[in-house]
């Protein structure tokens, strides 16, 4: 039997992206997602949108405060390690001036809804809406 004697942690986090076709506020955040006014899930959604809202920065903005070294969104995805295919698909949303943000969710902030979408990793790709909860770290 293995037993690990260094630092381990029962937490997790996920960076995410996401972006709206229309502006960012509730009642389009549920529409892009589909939740109906009496879905059973709609507590959980709201508790979500709550938390993506007070995390989230736009992205050029994250990136200049937290990393002043990168030049590019590019580049800061790029050392994030997030694919090809998410650098480009990023890259086409600020072409095509849509409003791009990044944030972080963590299972240590008390939050259930936080600590779930944690828990897996997720990705919505439609012309409304693009959220990438891919990376995705215990």
């Amino acid at each position: 039997m293995k037993l690990r004697q260094d630092f381990i942690t029962n937490s997790s986090s996920t960076s995410f992206i996401i972006s709206l076709k229309d502006e960012w506020n509730e009642n389009n955040f549920f529409k892009t997602l589909g939740v109906l006014d009496d879905s059973a899930l709609r507590n959980i959604f709201a508790d979500l949108y709550k938390t993506i809202n007070y995390d989230k920065e736009e992205i050029n903005t994250y990136m200049k405060k937290y990393y002043p070294e990168m030049s590019t969104v590019e580049e800061f995805l790029s050392f994030c390690n997030y694919s090809n295919d998410v650098i480009e698909k990023v890259s086409q949303l600020i072409k095509e001036g849509r409003i791009v943000y990044y944030g972080k969710l963590s299972s240590n902030n008390g939050e259930s809804v936080e600590a779930f979408f944690c828990m897996e990793s997720f990705l919505i790709c439609e012309d409304d809406i693009y959220f990438n909860g891919q990376s995705a770290v215990w």
